[in-house]
């Protein structure tokens, strides 16, 4: 902070800041931020319009691929890709598969359609999202019990996904609506299986391997169960998954915030493969 030396004079008490105790150089440009913002709104403005006018002919105006060019957008093995590498792939494109190079268009232009890029595939610094990663991680291992299903970095359940990676694949808005809405539209290879037996047991867990004389199942305790055909009395298939619904209940707006950007800031975290 600087030093205000007030001057009083006999007209009345008048307080001024003296230009030594605050020289302009150091006066705080309110403007500033603004105009930061505005440049950052520019730059995204034009990174559209070149990847509408470049890119979206072959890949589509959302990235997720047309008649010439696949989809960058959900293609996991692009989204793992280094900021560096993906501008890499521009300057010197991919003439066996193609795409020609677009280095004529200088690095400023490739920074712009690689930062929209980016922007099409949900990717952005964990920094930026809302939430504390550290909260998340409380949430993960306690309250919301996603341990006790899916591992991450080696520590937790095996029933489910791992999901270390998990936010290098899904933007936060994708990762929301899985937690939320798991069980709308399951994966059937995903879906809880109940198996009763001839001897008046039953089972229910997901179907891991089957082939005509047997069944895998792994249990919801994590234990495996090689059951032969012949002994399985009736096997039904639910509509759900094993992965509890009602997050939005269990879970506040902000606590969810916290559990995802645990996610995302656990993936950023994994050295991206070359």
């Amino acid at each position: 902070m600087h030093l205000l030396r007030p001057f009083f004079f006999i007209t009345g008490a008048l307080l001024f800041l003296s230009s030594e105790a605050c020289p302009q150089s150091q006066i705080p440009d309110r403007g500033s931020s603004a105009r930061a913002r505005k440049n950052t709104n520019t730059s995204s403005v034009e990174g559209k319009k070149a990847f509408e006018s470049i890119c979206a002919t072959c890949h589509g105006l959302d990235g997720r691929g047309g008649e010439r060019g696949p989809d960058i957008a959900r293609r996991q093995e692009l989204r793992r890709r280094t900021d560096s590498q993906l501008l890499e792939i521009l300057q010197q494109g991919r003439p066996a598969a193609g795409m020609p190079a677009f280095a004529a268009l200088g690095a400023e232009e490739l920074q712009r359609i690689r930062a929209y890029v980016r922007a099409l595939q949900g990717i952005g610094p964990a920094s930026a999202l809302p939430g504390d990663s550290e909260r998340g991680k409380s949430l993960f291992f306690g309250k919301a019990g996603c341990s006790q299903c899916h591992m991450m970095n080696g520590a937790g359940g095996f029933l489910g996904a791992d999901l270390s990676n998990y936010g290098a694949s899904q933007s936060p808005a994708e990762i929301r609506n899985a937690i939320l809405n798991i069980n709308r539209d399951p994966d059937p290879r995903s879906r809880t299986v109940v198996v009763t037996l001839r001897n008046g047991s039953v089972l229910t867990g997901l179907a891991r391997n089957e082939d005509n004389f047997s069944l895998q199942l792994q249990s919801l305790d994590g234990s495996f169960h090689l059951l032969n055909k012949s002994d399985i009395l009736h096997r039904e298939v639910q509509p759900t998954t094993p992965m509890p619904s009602g997050y939005d209940s269990l879970l506040s707006p902000a606590e969810l915030d916290d559990l995802v950007k645990y996610l995302v800031h656990e993936a950023e975290r994994i050295e991206p493969q070359p």
